[in-house]
């Protein structure tokens, strides 16, 4: 069985989290808009953007040459490089058969290196989000993955990059979602395809699966946390900007990682006049939930 490894900027595996998943978004590519007796998603009727067969959620292709188009025998317009070749049971529900999957191609001189599937759901409400799906290639096919996440839907940071993706059975894959994106009102995460050789070469998706657990009340809080003003004049009071008014405790700590404040606030202010001009770093913490915040004083 072929071993996943997900790539990091600091060579560290992802950790899957281990609290009870509920389904955000899930795709089965069993119900694709396809013209008869062919392969191509159809452009008309659109079938993109694609919406999720449980949760909520929207898949949409883009870069590379994805939007090329062209007319099949029986008049149908059908996308050139987007197909739905046979599909996989695995990380399927309960219920959902093999059926198809969606299937990205190299394109003419291999255009589509760079070219992605992108995903636009909510994190609302939600923490540890869990990334799942089957994934298989051909030997010509795209080489790696690479997913990245954004709250705009423009700025993408990558995550983690799946190697080998040019193997000839599907294989399953289980990866963490960065944790930028709990409690996000708008979610995106892309993946990338790379390293096709030839225009046929493919990488196909199938059962992609987004899950997530309950964030909590306080996990919420502190995730969306923001020190105000920042930078701040010397001498002066800071806000800690929160959805309550709960007790925070707030230690502080220098450039070289020595305490020089430490104090247990209910009002969400703290007096800084002792601190001199430098960078700071400022933990808080809320009920067991910690975050760190950079603070700048002038």
């Amino acid at each position: 069985m072929k071993n996943i490894i997900f790539i990091l900027g600091l060579s560290l595996l992802f950790t899957l989290p281990v609290q009870s998943q509920d389904i955000i978004a899930y795709w089965n590519q069993n119900s694709n808009d396809l013209p008869g007796g062919g392969f191509g998603f159809l452009a008309d009727p659109d079938a993109f953007p694609q919406d999720a067969d449980l949760g909520a959620g929207q898949l949409i292709p883009g870069g590379g040459i994805l939007d090329e188009t062209e007319t099949n025998g029986n008049g149908e317009l059908v996308y050139s490089w987007i197909q739905s070749f046979a599909g996989s049971d695995i990380n399927a529900e309960v219920g959902d058969d093999a059926g198809g999957s969606i299937s990205i191609q190299g394109g003419t001189d291999t255009a589509n290196n760079g070219s992605y599937l992108q995903f636009e759901f909510s994190m609302t409400g939600l923490q540890d989000l869990n990334i799942s799906y089957a994934t298989r290639g051909t030997a010509s096919g795209f080489s790696t993955q690479t997913w990245s996440w954004s709250t705009n839907g423009t700025d993408f940071t990558d995550f983690g990059t799946i190697e080998e993706t040019n193997v000839t059975s599907f294989f399953l894959v289980e990866a963490a979602g960065p944790a930028e994106l709990n409690g996000a009102a708008t979610a995106f995460l892309r993946v990338t395809f790379d390293g096709a050789t030839t225009s046929t070469g493919n990488n196909r998706l199938d059962n992609i699966k987004f899950t997530g657990s309950t964030l909590s009340t306080s996990d919420f809080n502190l995730s969306n946390l923001s020190i105000f003003p920042n930078p701040v004049r010397g001498g002066g009071m800071i806000t800690f900007n929160t959805n309550n008014n709960q007790q925070l405790q707030v230690t502080v700590f220098d450039v070289l990682g020595k305490e020089v404040l430490s104090k247990t606030i209910s009002n969400n202010t703290l007096n800084i006049s002792g601190l001199k001009a430098g960078v700071y770093l400022v933990q808080v913490t809320d009920n067991n939930n910690t975050t760190t915040k950079k603070l700048i004083v002038n």
